[in-house]
C-alpha cells in the first residue's frame, strides 16, 4: 500500500470571534428586518381588517333597522330612497369618512356623497368585484398615492393615511349580495395607533436582535478565548517536546564525534608517534569535526528555511551537480543512475536550498540500495506544477518507517540526524509544494517532489 506524505497550505491567523461576530450580525439583522417587516404587515392588516369588520356590522345593522337595504335593488323607489338617504345621513355625519358610495348589484353607483359619481360604473375596480362576491375588502395607502379609480376623482392630495372599505350588503334573511357600500376614510386615530404599534414592534425586534447577538457573541467569545488558551498551551507543549527531542538528538549524535576527537587527542598526548600515525589521528579529528559541523549546518538550515528568497530555478542542472557530488559514493555501491533527457521547466524555489533537498533525496535513495541497482530521475508537468520523481531499486522501507520518515529527528540510518527529509517537507510546504514517498511495484521506493512552475499564478 502506498504511503503519501504531503503538506497542507499554512493558514493565517483565524479569529473565530471576529468571524462569528460579522456573520451572526449579518444573519441576525437580516432575520430581524424580515421578521419586523412581516409582523408589521400582519399587524397593520389585522388592525385594518378589524376596523373594516366593525364598519361592516354598523352599516348592515343600520340598513336592516330601517329596512332601507332594498334601495340597492330598487333604486327607482322613492320610499326606499328616502329611507336610504336617512340612513346615509348617519354615515355622512361621521368625522372620518371623506366619501361614501353605494353600488348596486351591477356595480353602478346609485348614491354618493359626490353627486357627480351617481350613475357611473367602474369596470376596472377589482376590490368592488370581490365585494360583490360577498367578501369584505379593506384597502389602504397614502392619499398622495391615489390611483385613477373613478371613486378617487376629486379627492384632495393630502399626506394622510387612507382606508377604503368595500362592505357587501346582503338581502334580509339571505346570503345574496344586493349591493356594496364603500367607505373612504382618513382614520387619523387609527393611523396613529398603527404607527405606534409598528414602532413598538420594530423596537422589540431590534432589542431582541441585540440581546441575541450579545448572548451568542459572548458564548462564542468565551469559547474562542478557551480555544486560544488551549492552543497556546498546546504550542508550548509541542515546542517543549521539540526542544527535548532536539536536545536528545543533538546530544546523541554529537557524542560519537566528540568521543572520537577526545580519543584522537589522547593518543597524541605524551606519546611518540610516527608521522603516519599522527596524520591518521589528525584526519580522525578533522573528520569528526566535519561530521558534527554537517549536523549543525542542517539544523541551521531548518531554522532559516522560511526566510530564503524564491527565484526561478532550473532543476536539471542541480540534479547533475548532485549526481557529480555523489559519483564516488554511487560507484562504490554500484548504483547506476539514469537522468531523463532534456531540461525540466523552471520552478519557483531557492537554488541552494533546492540543491540541498535534491542531494538529501538522492543520498537516501543510494543508502536504500546497499547492494547497488538502478536509480532513475524523471519529471513531468501537471497543470501549473512540476513533478520530479526519484525511483530506486533498493530493499524498500516498512510502512511504519515510511509514515515516520518525514518526522523531525527520525532516521533509519545509524548516526543519522533525521532532519534531511523533514527539512525537505517543511521547505516544500512553504514553497506551496509537496513531497510524497510511495512503494514501487516490484520493489524499491519512489520519491515525488512537487513544485509550482516559475510562471504559475499561485506562486508568491
Amino acid at each position: 500500500m502506498d504511503a503519501t506524505v504531503s503538506a497542507l497550505p499554512a493558514t493565517g491567523n483565524f479569529s473565530l470571534r471576529r468571524r462569528f461576530a460579522v456573520t451572526s450580525l449579518l444573519v441576525i439583522v437580516g432575520i430581524a428586518l424580515g421578521l419586523g417587516w412581516l409582523l408589521s404587515e400582519m399587524l397593520t392588516d389585522r388592525m385594518l381588517r378589524r376596523e373594516g369588520e366593525v364598519s361592516m356590522e354598523f352599516i348592515r345593522n343600520l340598513l336592516l333597522t330601517d329596512s332601507s337595504a332594498g334601495f340597492l335593488q330598487h333604486p327607482e323607489s322613492p320610499v326606499l330612497r328616502q329611507r336610504f338617504l336617512t340612513s346615509m345621513e348617519h354615515v355622512s355625519s361621521m368625522t372620518e369618512p371623506v366619501r361614501a358610495n353605494a353600488f348596486g348589484g351591477d356595480g353602478r353607483v346609485i348614491w354618493s356623497t359626490d353627486d357627480g359619481l351617481v350613475g357611473r360604473r367602474d369596470e376596472d375596480n377589482d376590490e368592488l368585484q370581490d365585494a360583490l362576491k360577498g367578501e369584505l375588502v379593506v384597502h389602504s395607502g397614502t392619499v398622495g398615492s391615489l390611483n385613477d379609480k373613478q371613486e378617487h376623482q376629486g379627492l384632495s392630495r393630502q399626506t394622510h393615511y387612507y382606508v377604503e372599505s368595500y362592505i357587501p350588503v346582503l338581502a334580509p334573511g339571505t346570503r345574496q349580495v344586493i349591493g356594496v357600500i364603500e367607505l373612504y376614510k382618513v382614520p387619523v386615530q387609527l393611523s396613529a395607533a398603527i404607527r405606534d404599534a409598528v414602532l413598538q414592534l420594530w423596537v422589540a425586534c431590534a432589542g431582541s436582535a441585540a440581546v441575541l447577538f450579545l448572548a451568542l457573541n459572548g458564548v462564542v467569545g468565551r469559547a474562542d478565548r478557551v480555544m486560544r488558551e488551549q492552543q497556546t498551551r498546546l504550542a508550548e507543549s509541542q515546542a517543549l517536546a521539540s526542544a527535548v527531542e532536539l536536545a536528545g538528538a543533538v546530544a546523541h549524535n554529537l557524542r560519537n564525534p566528540l568521543a572520537s576527537i577526545r580519543s584522537a587527542a589522547e593518543m597524541l598526548d605524551g606519546a611518540t608517534h610516527s608521522p603516519a600515525e599522527q596524520a591518521e589521528h589528525r584526519d580522525d579529528i578533522i573528520a569528526s569535526v566535519d561530521r558534527a559541523n554537517r549536523w549543525i549546518t542542517e539544523l541551521v538550515r531548518v531554522s532559516n528555511a522560511a526566510q530564503l528568497p524564491l527565484d526561478p530555478v532550473k532543476p536539471t542542472p542541480l540534479w547533475r551537480d548532485c549526481l557529480d557530488e555523489l559519483k564516488s559514493e554511487m560507484k562504490r555501491q554500484h548504483v547506476l543512475c539514469q537522468l531523463q533527457e532534456g531540461d525540466a521547466p523552471a520552478v519557483r524555489a531557492h537554488p541552494d536550498m533546492l540543491r540541498q533537498i535534491l542531494l538529501s533525496v538522492l543520498a537516501n535513495a543510494i543508502e536504500a540500495m546497499p547492494r547497488g541497482g538502478p536509480l532513475a530521475i524523471g519529471w513531468r508537468t501537471e497543470g501549473e506544477e512540476l513533478q520530479m520523481t526519484v525511483d530506486d531499486g533498493g530493499v524498500g522501507i516498512s510502512d511504519d518507517a515510511r509514515h515516520a520518515l518525514f518526522r523531525p529527528f527520525f532516521s533509519t540510518k545509524s548516526g543519522g540526524l533525521g532532519v534531511g527529509l523533514a527539512l525537505a517537507r517543511r521547505t516544500l510546504l512553504q514553497w506551496e509544494g509537496a513531497i510524497d514517498l510511495s512503494a514501487r511495484t516490484g520493489g524499491g521506493s519512489r520519491v515525488t517532489l512537487t513544485l509550482p512552475l516559475a510562471g504559475a499564478q499561485g506562486v508568491h
